[in-house]
């Protein structure tokens, strides 16, 4: 069974903004570009964990683990 993945949110969005380099002189332009880039990172993973937690979950269901064996039967021949 798959594990689930689950990133750090505040890790993941520090890490892209170390890794984003800035050219400039204006400040104020530099300050909101990082902010922009680091929030854009930040609720991006928060987007992917919800995600991934909901699939985790349908994963898990017995319904569905039901209809995957029945669709893996029907496309595999047998019936």
């Amino acid at each position: 069974m798959p594990e689930k993945i689950k990133i750090d949110p505040e890790k993941f969005a520090y890490a892209v903004l170390k890794s984003h380099r800035v050219e400039g002189d204006d400040k104020e332009k530099i300050a909101k570009e990082c902010l922009s880039l680091y929030l854009q990172s930040y609720l991006l993973v928060n987007q992917f964990n919800q995600l991934e937690a909901s699939q985790f979950k349908l994963n898990n269901d017995s319904d569905f683990k039901k209809m995957m064996l029945a669709i893996n039967k029907n496309v595999n021949g047998f019936y």
